[in-house]
């Protein structure tokens, strides 16, 4: 052989063929992502609520990281402004202080009667007006209270005289009957005595008839949860004398 013969040429490379354009890696890139993106739309959130924006708190509340006027401890804060005074009217004084004290309040006191009691025993009065006395320092509010003890009764106007009832008439009427018209009107203490010096009286008195009465029909009974009546009875088969002590059977004259 010639070695210097010629070298033939290297046979021609084959043609380039063209790659289909959806097989290109940025369509194939591009695809993904629309695929991935159109099932995030269409299935939800992969945690497992459909519809849930990323980043927004289950159950539809706050953003994650977004403020909240809750504390730390899930609690809200209380605040100390009161929101209205409470009714106090009809309490014992002691009760009244704690319930105002509870809503924000401070408490002053002060006679509801034409006198000038002081309140020394809080158990002792119930409040019967109550009034707005302005901020004590600026600071809590402060309500004003009209008070009386706790067995009178309220008076019509804060200052006024306390309304005590008036002895009943009971003169004329059994002793049942007068027990009944005494207590109606806070007469506790009622004492029964025979008229008539000669004459017992029964262990039940209660079909005597009342002839005197003690105090007198009219009276004002101031605290009659205090007061006592004294009855002068007579038989059911004599009458009434004419004054206290007689006798219904004269001593024979000698």
């Amino acid at each position: 052989m010639d070695p210097y013969a010629p070298v033939p040429p290297p046979p021609p490379s084959p043609p380039l063929v063209a790659r289909p354009w959806w097989r290109r890696p940025v369509f194939v890139v591009v695809g993904v992502l629309l695929v991935f993106g159109g099932g995030l739309l269409f299935f939800g959130d992969p945690s497992g609520e459909p519809g849930r924006v990323p980043g927004e708190a289950k159950g539809g509340g706050r953003p994650v990281g977004s403020p909240s006027s809750v504390a730390a401890t899930g609690t809200p804060s209380v605040t100390s402004t009161p929101v209205g005074p409470p009714r106090l009217v009809g309490k014992v004084l002691k009760e009244a202080r704690e319930v105002a004290a509870g809503a924000g309040y401070d408490v002053v006191t002060h006679d509801a009667s034409e006198k000038n009691a002081g309140q020394w025993d809080a158990d002792g009065w119930k409040v019967c007006f109550q009034t707005a006395a302005g901020q004590r320092g600026g600071e809590r509010p402060v309500l004003d209270l009209g008070v009386v003890r706790v067995d009178a009764p309220c008076p019509g106007a804060d200052g006024e005289e306390i309304p005590w009832p008036s002895m009943p008439g009971v003169a004329g009427t059994d002793f049942f009957e007068a027990e009944e018209m005494l207590e109606a009107v806070g007469v506790r203490k009622v004492r029964p005595e025979s008229v008539y010096t000669d004459v017992t009286l029964p262990a039940d008195p209660s079909t005597w008839r009342v002839c005197f009465q003690e105090p007198a029909p009219g009276r004002r009974i101031e605290n009659p949860q205090y007061a006592t009546a004294y009855l002068k009875l007579a038989p059911p088969d004599a009458g009434c004398p004419d004054a206290p002590y007689a006798r219904l059977r004269p001593e024979p004259t000698s």
